[in-house]
């Protein structure tokens, strides 16, 4: 898809009423960080914005990560903005810019997920190949009031007054009083570029799901992710609810995924995907073998997050083993066809907590190593997979943390420093909420030791 033009800016302005501009920056957590400009600034959208480069390796909780040295100990240098996706926030009264950062001299920044992500793509362009992409994005709408205990509760219904309780997939009665709401999300995601497809209603209690169209650019593909996701935030708060992207926010409840669909065309627009057969061609196969290979050393870019390993659980359909399956969504890696147009993988592991930018470069990563060792993947797996169909992923934060630490996989897919700066910030993030005792800990411990 096309970038955005000062003209096509201007136009945009041109047609309805903003009070401001909103510039948004993804970090490497995937929030979204940034400043609102004046309308009469358009113009410093391309180059002419500058923020502290730093601000894409800040913690969870907004703490510079000392350990990296990019911050302070720097000066903290700025970089500049360059406008990626522009449209009105149909929720609010501005419009929204969604930026990525070069340095001063024009060279990609290394702490930028975006041109991360772009590092990757840039190695397919080389080959003359071309991934087409299709995320699908799981969440739930809260209601904005928390519980008497303080947690987050299920929305309550707008045309039956009920508060959602019970599991709810692909229920139209549970779908159909909230089609106003996922109709507005559509339609404000598509305004700022993100095509959003099919919404439906997906398990937990005010979960659901919308899928975004296939586009040949990942880059676009994973800005569509970002802006999709500010959309929902935006029009849930604009009727009363909130939206969550944790990847577990009820412990009881199905945890919320961010799952992509990946094909590869080559010059010519074919599919190298596409076989003969039931059995994945060389390609294909290559491209899974790779990915289950280094599915644990990349899971912290999949689960990136303390509660991230709260959706990783057997029967759950969150995968915990490395193994792959035809049209077999109990496995980490699904390939749902083989043959024509429509032959593709499907990566089940990224929560919805993922930073999309870092977990689609890992995937492809992955993907561009496979075509080269062209490996068999071996037996597809039928049914949930097992210890018995691979190897268990790292389950647990701090042991993802070391798998991520030790992958020159990892460094390969997102650069070297990329990849040293954002393990320390993990590490940082894990050290802070060590200290934070639970009130689960409290109510067991309390009085029974």
């Amino acid at each position: 898809m096309s970038l955005p033009t000062p003209e096509s800016i201007a136009t945009t302005l041109a047609t309805g009423e903003y009070r401001s501009i909103e510039l948004v920056y993804p970090d490497m957590n995937g929030v979204l960080r940034g400043k609102h400009v004046p309308l009469d600034q358009a113009g410093k959208l391309f180059g002419g914005v500058r923020l502290p480069r730093s601000t894409y390796n800040l913690d969870i909780l907004s703490a510079d990560v000392e350990a990296a040295g990019i911050a302070i100990d720097t000066g903290d240098p700025d970089g500049l903005g360059h406008c990626v996706a522009f449209g009105p926030a149909q929720w609010a009264d501005h419009a929204t810019a969604l930026m990525t950062m070069t340095e001063v001299d024009g060279s990609p920044n290394p702490y930028d997920p975006r041109q991360a992500l772009a590092g990757v793509v840039a190695r397919f362009t080389e080959r003359g190949l071309t991934p087409v992409v299709a995320p699908e994005l799981e969440f739930y709408l809260m209601d904005a009031a928390r519980d008497p205990g303080g947690r987050g509760q299920p929305p309550i219904s707008p045309v039956t007054g009920d508060r959602l309780a019970d599991p709810q997939i692909y229920r139209l009665s549970v779908q159909e009083p909230f089609l106003p709401i996922l109709d507005a999300i559509r339609e404000a995601a598509n305004a700022l570029g993100a095509a959003a497809d099919v919404a439906l209603a997906e398990f937990g209690p005010g979960q659901f799901e919308i899928n975004l169209a296939h586009t040949p650019d990942p880059l676009n593909a994973a800005d569509q992710a970002i802006m999709l996701k500010h959309a929902i935030r935006g029009v849930a708060r604009a009727n009363g609810m909130e939206a969550c992207f944790m990847a577990k926010p009820y412990g009881d409840h199905s945890g919320s995924g961010l799952h992509y669909h990946i094909s590869l065309l080559d010059e010519t627009g074919t599919n190298i995907f596409a076989g003969d057969s039931d059995i994945p061609n060389a390609a294909l196969g290559g491209a899974v073998a790779r990915l289950v290979e280094v599915m644990g050393e990349s899971t912290l870019g999949f689960a990136p997050h303390l509660n991230s390993y709260r959706r990783l659980a057997p029967g759950t359909y969150a995968p915990i083993i490395a193994a792959w399956g035809l049209d077999n969504r109990g496995v980490a890696l699904r390939v749902p066809a083989t043959q024509g147009v429509a032959a593709r993988l499907e990566h089940r592991v990224p929560g919805s907590d993922a930073n999309p930018y870092i977990a689609l470069a890992l995937i492809l990563q992955g993907i561009l190593e496979g075509l080269d060792a062209t490996k068999d993947p071996g037996t597809p797996v039928v049914g949930e997979a097992t210890t018995d169909h691979g190897e268990e992923l790292p389950l647990g934060w701090g042991r993802a943390l070391v798998a991520f630490q030790d992958s020159p996989f990892a460094a390969r897919a997102l650069g070297s420093e990329f990849h040293r700066v954002y393990a320390l910030m993990k590490a940082q993030e894990m050290d802070s909420l060590r200290t934070r005792v639970t009130d689960v800990e409290f109510d067991v411990y309390m009085r029974s030791i």
